[in-house]
């Protein structure tokens, strides 16, 4: 398995926090572009249940009863996510150097549920977005805005 390393996950500025969420979250991902991704919770039960429908699943972490997994940033635009699952946008942003880094590795150690075989941390967020709206029960919802056409041109 490849270890994952390079990123620390952590509440963006000016975050609100929520007991779904932790208020300082270490995960050690490599993202291929170094920038900041986002993660999407769930719970531990409905983690294995996406676990085992997707067809590729990427970086998925553990903090107590809540599952993480890694998606690409803005991957909550234009969808209405359930309230079952957590969006926590910049979840995942470069790690700190030094005594900061490792002072935030020991606040929450998170548990590596799943490494992918190919090394790319996302899950497609469009497939686990309808994986997590199945199993909530909702129909998944969109709300992009189409573009009007002729934009552009001129």
């Amino acid at each position: 398995m490849n270890r994952p390393r390079g990123n620390a996950c952590r509440s963006a500025p000016g975050a609100i926090q929520s007991a779904a969420r932790p208020a300082h979250l270490y995960l050690p991902v490599t993202t291929p572009d170094g920038l900041a991704s986002d993660a999407v919770g769930v719970s531990e039960e409905h983690g294995r249940r996406i676990m085992a429908s997707l067809p590729r699943a990427g970086a998925v972490f553990a903090t107590g009863h809540r599952w993480w997994w890694v998606v690409p940033s803005e991957s909550q635009i234009g969808l209405n996510w359930p309230d079952t699952a957590r969006y926590w946008a910049g979840a995942c942003l470069p790690a700190p150097a030094g005594r900061e880094h490792a002072a935030s590795r020991a606040r929450t150690a998170p548990q590596l549920i799943h490494w992918p075989e190919d090394a790319g941390p996302y899950t497609h967020p469009i497939l686990l977005y309808i994986a997590v709206c199945r199993l909530a029960g909702v129909s998944p919802v969109t709300s992009v805005t189409p573009v009007p056409s002729g934009l552009g041109q001129g």
